[in-house]
């Protein structure tokens, strides 16, 4: 076995991955996913009713609508970005620092927008501001999901890879749960006025405090087993130190294979638009074109979400068991079937009916997806430039694919004066290049990994890419 075969070998049972050592690891990285969700869901839930009428000027209508959803874009215009600095610095440094790094920014970001002025206090300044603290936000969680996977992937036993990674969506459906909760609790309790004024800011001031929670629990784990073997094989002289230059990173990375980078562009589509679609866009949908009251709108939301919940531990299951290729594959071609029925269930106006069609879509469409992205996506970038790999080119679909979504489909639907047939083709079309992206990846498995993983069923054994 060569020396480049040893740096990229996956973690043994010598390593001494325990499953005490393995629930830290997931404990620690789920941390920061919870607190992602919890302040993206945050935003998702008030962009239409708080944004909109409290950062842009009064009147605009429909136009402050389209701007609010801009904004919700330019975070993702910041995470590619964020992913090549962040990633770069994971391969580099390590994956903990990075972890530590991205919860913090995020936690400022978050509470910042929680205590700044409306625009009738500060005119221009509070959109500017907004779209600084999105920016802020959006860098951090570029490596935020990317890197969390990684560091579980390279620290929990092998036999329930799948399950484990699981929880990292896990946690970040609570976080969303949890900040639907908050927003709605609030909504009701308060008078319209005193939301408005004051209300809605409570859950991201609160951010805060979930921050320095997810901090403690990432300071108290050590770096993944992974990647000190590759430090130890850079010391001694057998691999090449990483790139100081996230630039260069991203440059090696994709010159080591440029098809398994295209395919971490690729994989993720399907998921992140149905996801979005179904989520971020689907509040204004329902309330706006659809005639759903708030309250209806909001019980839709969450019992989808709780419904995720309680089927990705399930999806992370049965990657275990019958291969995380074979659950990408059902996700995304349940996605492309259940498109157009899910806007045809929609324009019912049946809340019944809805609740069931989006629980469908986000169950299927969404999770499934993501619980196998969370395997294959690690499997297809080398220990020593996973980082800036995985983080780059998932990234760069986040800011071209996923974050102008909600904004897209908005363009579409005032386009075909409410019809929503296009959006449901751009939901095929995303999962579409899913699967598009699993046929050209090339897995950089070794014998060794697939005979320890069983969610790598399927995957194959490529060494060169």
């Amino acid at each position: 076995m060569s020396n480049q075969d040893v740096v990229a070998s996956p973690t043994s049972p010598a390593d001494g991955l325990t499953r005490a050592r393995s629930f830290r690891a997931i404990a620690a990285a789920t941390a920061g996913t919870f607190i992602e969700w919890y302040e993206y869901g945050l935003y998702t839930y008030v962009a239409g009713l708080v944004i909109a009428p409290l950062f842009f000027p009064a009147g605009a209508g429909s136009v402050a609508v389209l701007a609010t959803f801009a904004t919700f874009a330019v975070g993702f215009a910041a995470r590619p970005v964020g992913g090549i600095v962040l990633g770069a610095a994971g391969d580099r440094w390590g994956r903990r620092p990075v972890l530590i790094f991205s919860i913090i920014l995020m936690g400022v970001a978050t509470t910042s927008i929680g205590l700044l002025p409306p625009f009738a206090a500060i005119g221009i300044w509070a959109p500017a501001l907004l779209v600084l603290f999105r920016l802020m936000q959006g860098f951090g969680a570029g490596a935020e999901l990317a890197s969390a996977m990684i560091y579980v992937n390279e620290s929990t036993q092998q036999k329930a890879k799948g399950y484990h990674s699981s929880f990292l969506l896990v946690g970040s459906m609570m976080g969303a749960i949890l900040s639907l909760v908050l927003f709605t609790g609030l909504s009701a309790a308060l008078t319209s006025e005193a939301f408005l004024e004051w209300g809605w800011r409570v859950p991201f001031l609160l951010g805060a405090v979930l921050t320095v929670i997810g901090l403690l629990l990432r300071r108290k784990v050590g770096e993944s087993p992974e990647f000190e073997r590759v430090q130890r094989e850079r010391d001694a002289g057998r691999a090449p130190m990483a790139r100081r230059n996230p630039l260069a990173a991203m440059r090696d990375a994709f010159k080591a294979s440029p098809r398994n980078f295209i395919a971490g562009f690729l994989l993720p589509s399907g998921l992140n638009v149905t996801g979005f679609v179904a989520q971020a866009f689907g509040i204004s949908y329902l309330s706006g074109q659809i005639g759903l009251s708030a309250d209806e709108t909001l019980l839709t939301i969450f019992v989808m979400m709780g419904v995720g919940v309680l089927v990705l531990p399930l999806w992370g299951r049965l990657t275990d068991k019958l291969g995380a290729k074979f659950v990408l594959y059902a996700g995304a071609i349940g996605g492309i079937i259940l498109a157009f029925p899910y806007f045809l269930a929609l324009q019912t106006g049946n809340l019944p009916l809805i609740v069931v069609a989006s629980v469908l879509i986000w169950a299927v469409g969404w999770a499934a997806g993501n619980a196998a992205q969370l395997i294959i996506l690690p499997a297809i970038f080398r220990t020593e430039y996973r980082s800036s790999g995985l983080t780059s080119s998932r990234e760069l679909q986040g800011a071209l694919v996923a974050g102008p979504t909600p904004l897209i489909a908005t363009a579409l639907i005032l386009a075909l004066g409410g019809a929503p047939w296009l959006v449901a083709a751009m939901i095929v079309l995303a999962q579409t290049m899913t699967i598009v992206g699993m046929l050209i990846a090339r897995p950089t498995l070794t014998a060794e990994e697939v005979e320890s993983a069983s969610a790598h069923r399927g995957l194959g054994v490529k060494l060169s890419a």
